[in-house]
């Protein structure tokens, strides 16, 4: 046990010098939220722009064995912890707890946030613009199922920006409260997850009764109250409401995430590299929509993103929801939107924000 006992020796002094490390990080990250109250330019010290270089360079230097997203995670802890000392910044989702929305936030802000569940999306966006959250999360895309139209359908009703987003790999999981399939008739989840789960439940479930709740948290709840009922969640549901586990990831890709955005009263402020959101509506006209799309083509402005949406009360009319590298305030950026807005029906800039593509 000697060299164990060396090794151990030795990490305790690590620890104990990344412990005065910490807090005399958190002591200077104070005293510059002190002077930019002077100043006058925020309510609160958080940065995303910051954050995100920090991650990056941290990244760069990063030697292993760390892998990069863990790497990621301690600084988003380190910062969320930092930010909570001055006052913490409170985050609505869509609840309940252990939702992929909440999971998402907390990789956004760390768990020092306040996390304020939301019953709606259009809640969410609520919260924000009354001044109950310092920020909303919400879902805006799947990898499997596609873009989520309540969002969009918000963002015309409102005035709130896009200050960031985040990527959540979604795994999903059959819990029930005794684990046997055989068990079951009937099974609960939001219709996302059902569909993102079609072809493992034709194969394995086919002749069980499929029924929609507003969260896959709900979903868990309720299985979690009935014998002969699952539910299609997170494994954190599980753990949360104490299930067992029937199968797991049974998505049917792989690769199955969902990108959230994360908005806010104020615009975000310029990163090394950004990412623009776009909403328009053109005359029903033809090639009105290639006219549009040849302004950004012209000025070597990539699209990383175009989506259309039915316009709400109007027949055979659409919504686009388009989204290209850059930010607004870039030159080239600057004169491309003033020339589409003037084509355009109806024209806003949901926001410019750091990406990380």
């Amino acid at each position: 046990m000697g060299k164990i006992d060396e090794i151990r020796d030795r990490i305790d002094k690590i620890d104990e010098k990344l412990l005065e490390l910490f807090n005399r990080r958190a002591d200077l990250a104070i005293k510059i939220g002190k002077e930019k109250s002077k100043r006058n330019e925020s309510n609160h010290f958080h940065v995303p722009h910051r954050e995100r270089e920090i991650f990056e360079r941290m990244k760069r230097l990063n030697t292993g064995p760390l892998p990069a997203h863990s790497i990621e995670s301690i600084f988003r802890e380190i910062f969320s912890a930092t930010l909570a000392l001055e006052k913490p910044l409170r985050i609505a989702y869509l609840g309940p707890e252990t939702t992929f929305s909440h999971q998402a936030a907390i990789k956004a802000f760390g768990h020092s946030s306040v996390f304020e569940p939301a019953s709606s999306i259009e809640s969410i966006f609520s919260m924000v613009e009354r001044g109950h959250v310092d920020y909303g999360i919400v879902p805006i895309e799947n990898s499997t199922e596609g873009v989520v139209n309540l969002t969009l359908d918000c963002f015309v009703d409102s005035n709130l920006h896009i200050s960031d987003e985040v990527l959540l790999g979604i795994n999903l999981y059959l819990l029930s409260k005794t684990g046997n399939l055989d068990d079951i008739k009937e099974m609960y989840s939001h219709p996302q997850p059902f569909a993102q789960c079609r072809s493992w439940l034709n194969r394995h479930a086919g002749g069980i009764e499929q029924i929609p709740t507003s969260s896959t948290a709900v979903a868990a709840e309720m299985a979690s109250k009935h014998k002969h009922a699952a539910a299609i969640a997170g494994k954190l549901a599980a753990e949360f409401y104490d299930l067992k586990i029937i199968a797991e990831k049974i998505e049917d890709r792989a690769q199955n995430t969902t990108r959230f955005l994360v908005i806010g009263k104020e615009p975000a402020k310029k990163a090394k590299r950004n990412k623009t959101s776009v909403m328009f509506s053109i005359q029903d006209e033809a090639g009105s929509l290639l006219k549009i799309l040849q302004v950004f083509g012209r000025n070597e402005i990539n699209l990383t993103k175009i989506q259309s949406r039915p316009l709400r009360n109007r027949s055979w009319e659409y919504l686009f929801f388009v989204d290209f590298e850059g930010h607004i305030d870039d030159p080239g950026i600057d004169k491309v939107i003033r020339t589409v807005s003037k084509r355009c029906m109806y024209f806003r800039v949901l926001g410019s924000y750091p990406w990380n593509g």
